[in-house]
């Protein structure tokens, strides 16, 4: 059963002195971008949208991803680091008093989604960037670098 998001947070997570409930300059920032119901379309055919097993939250799941990516971290790396980082626990939206998914939870959602939803998630992200005007999508510059070797 597919799960888009977690729980919101707990009473201990709302009684945080403030600076420990704000997020780091670069996770804000990734995590306004990650804050989008149509990153969840790739996953949806993979999920019972009503029968099963309840999944991982795919917010949980993207957002560990990133961090993942980000950092260049192994899977059991990453969730040593998300269950040591309160920054990190936040970002990713797991709440002080729940488990982190454990690294195996996370390989076999990576591949049983496979690379195709991967490359619709990129697609989605593009024309989020696009909408926002982060990139610009209607020029191609292209080098044409030519060595010639004798």
């Amino acid at each position: 059963m597919l799960r888009t998001i977690n729980n919101r947070p707990t009473l201990w997570e709302l009684l945080l002195p403030a600076e420990c409930q704000r997020l780091p300059a670069e996770l804000e920032a990734v995590d306004r971008l990650l804050d989008d119901e149509r990153l969840f379309a790739p996953y949806r055919h993979h999920f019972d949208p009503a029968f099963g097993r309840p999944s991982l939250p795919i917010e949980t799941y993207l957002r560990m991803m990133w961090l993942k990516f980000r950092y260049q971290l192994g899977f059991e790396t990453l969730c040593r680091e998300v269950s040591d980082s309160l920054a990190w626990r936040r970002f990713c939206r797991i709440g002080l008093g729940e488990r982190v998914p454990h690294p195996t939870t996370l390989m076999k959602l990576t591949s049983r989604c496979g690379p195709d939803t991967v490359a619709a998630l990129n697609e989605t992200m593009l024309a989020k960037a696009a909408e926002a005007k982060v990139v610009r999508l209607d020029r191609l510059r292209a080098d044409t670098t030519v060595t010639v070797s004798s």
